[in-house]
């Protein structure tokens, strides 16, 4: 009879305990029997020792299986049919690309963040996860602390932009149709964000409309999780559900208003959700055919960022800017990535390369830092890391602004020295925006740029950077920066704001720098 138990795993493969003993009384045995066959297997024949399976079934496998892509294959099916809180998580990995940033976990694992009665939570989901070698944490080349599911490209690293411009527009279409409270709604990587209840969410906030109001005139919550690409399918959205699902059925009750947004979502995906009742959302449904192409257009030009700033036709940035100008978040994530595009395409003209998003690490104090845009000229003769601050109209650079950004170019300038291809180059240090400088910022960088002759600074406000797209005859670039980052009411209304003092000022220092920025 154990040849029997052999006999399965070989055709078959590794399986769980109640799918050989169904096997084993195909054979002839009592289900007793067959129990009691199982819970005395021998060599060649093993249990996995962790117990990722419910009610403690056990995981049986060949020793000569252990490790093979089967092994895995076999678990995770078996993990998704007995509906494991460990597939959960998992398959919430996979459907952010397999990596995702430690601190994300909780999110996508479909585990409580906080302490639940009778219910695993996302800690120790994610570390039982990694002792069975489904996962593995590692520090990437930026410092960050990332998650790898075995089955992935571990140099697939996380990048955020896409969606956190998602939920800044899925933030203003929420406040707009008043689902949730105007002033209230968190989203990813912001400190007000809590949980709801024990779980996390990408977005989340409290909501007075109607058919989510709890007795009483106590708020229900508005919550979503957001991913920019790919397709989702059922096996992908069901942390989700379960999140969802628990929040409704605890004793106090939560009445919430969930959506998912995504890509795309199979079939078999829109089923499972709509029986939910969650809403599965994508971003031509959410903001229009123009706008949502527009969305799928710049997480596709994100992933090929240096290529299309690099161009010589504006054409696709162009396009961005004019189709994204409709979503407005009080974040700036999407007016921050478009200016970044804008910057490195004009900054391309002396370069013999363009890269972005490039993460810079001090290797002594390990340290890090983002370069919005690094440009190199021919031989690498000298490299320039320029930071973008992309404003509302009539924004400003603080004082603040700008000293947080000279401390980090003490890392980039570590990380350029450390690289084999840049440490002999000159290294110059820019600081881009579409507004303006307060006088006291403006002052501050004259003051530092007397002192910093080894590492170069220099700067750029909105009216430098119109001009130097007018300088290279980008007509139809300077056109929508002025009309997407400058000409706006709310510029007038800051200018007329301005202290009365700030011609004079400006003339005054216009004498000592003639290119300061």
């Amino acid at each position: 009879m154990a040849d029997l138990i052999i006999d399965y795993l070989h055709r078959e493969g590794p399986s769980r305990g109640s799918v050989l003993a169904a096997a084993l009384q195909a054979g002839g045995l009592s289900p007793e029997a067959a129990r009691q066959r199982l819970s005395r297997a021998k060599r060649p024949v093993y249990k996995f020792p962790l117990r990722l399976l419910p009610k403690n079934e056990a995981f049986y496998y060949l020793e000569d299986q252990r490790n093979r892509e089967s092994f895995w294959t076999n678990f995770l099916r078996d993990l998704r049919e007995t509906g494991s809180v460990f597939a959960l998580a998992i398959d919430g990995m996979l459907a952010r690309g397999s990596v995702v940033e430690f601190d994300q976990f909780p999110v996508i694992s479909g585990a409580p963040a906080k302490p639940m009665k009778r219910q695993l939570n996302a800690d120790h989901v994610r570390d039982t996860l990694k002792k069975a070698g489904f996962i593995e944490e590692y520090t990437g080349m930026d410092g960050r602390r990332l998650l790898h599911y075995r089955g992935g490209n571990p140099y697939n690293t996380p990048r955020p932009t896409a969606e956190l411009i998602l939920l800044d527009a899925l933030r203003e279409w929420a406040r707009k149709l008043g689902f949730a409270s105007y002033n209230t709604i968190a989203i990813r990587g912001e400190d007000t964000l809590r949980p709801i209840g024990p779980f996390m969410f990408d977005l989340a906030g409290p909501s007075w409309f109607a058919p989510v109001q709890r007795p009483g005139g106590k708020p229900g919550f508005l919550v979503a999780d957001v991913f920019d690409d790919g397709t989702l399918t059922e096996y992908q959205i069901r942390f989700f559900i379960r999140k969802v699902t628990m929040l409704r059925s605890m004793q106090n009750g939560y009445n919430i208003m969930p959506i998912l947004v995504a890509e795309r979502f199979t079939a078999a995906a829109l089923t499972a959700g709509h029986a939910a009742g969650i809403s599965l959302a994508t971003p031509t449904t959410l903001f229009g055919r123009r706008v949502g192409a527009a969305m799928v257009s710049l997480v596709d030009t994100l992933k090929n960022v240096a290529a299309y700033a690099s161009a010589q036709s504006p054409e696709r940035i162009l396009g961005l800017i004019n189709d994204l100008s409709e979503i407005e978040g009080r974040n700036g994530n999407l007016r921050g990535v478009l200016f970044e595009l804008l910057a490195a395409y004009l900054a391309r003209r002396d370069a013999v390369s363009i890269d972005m998003g490039v993460r810079a690490r001090d290797p002594e104090t390990g340290n890090c830092a983002d370069i919005d845009v690094l440009k190199v000229t021919h031989q690498s003769v000298s490299v320039t890391c320029i930071e973008c601050k992309g404003k509302e109209p009539g924004g400003r650079v603080r004082l603040e602004d700008v000293k947080t950004w000279l401390r980090k170019t003490a890392i980039m300038r570590a990380h350029l020295s450390a690289h084999a291809s840049f440490r002999e180059s000159e290294h110059h240090f820019e600081l881009w925006t579409s507004g303006k400088f307060d006088e006291d910022a403006l002052a501050y960088l004259i003051d530092e740029q007397a002192k910093r002759t080894k590492a170069p600074i220099a700067w750029k406000d909105g009216t430098a950077v119109l001009a130097l797209a007018n300088s290279g005859k980008d007509k139809a670039m300077a056109d929508a920066f002025q009309e997407q980052f400058l000409k706006h009411p709310l510029a007038e209304i800051a200018i007329d704001a301005a202290p009365p003092n700030r011609a004079k000022f400006l003339a005054s220092i216009s004498n000592k720098v003639s290119n300061g920025g």
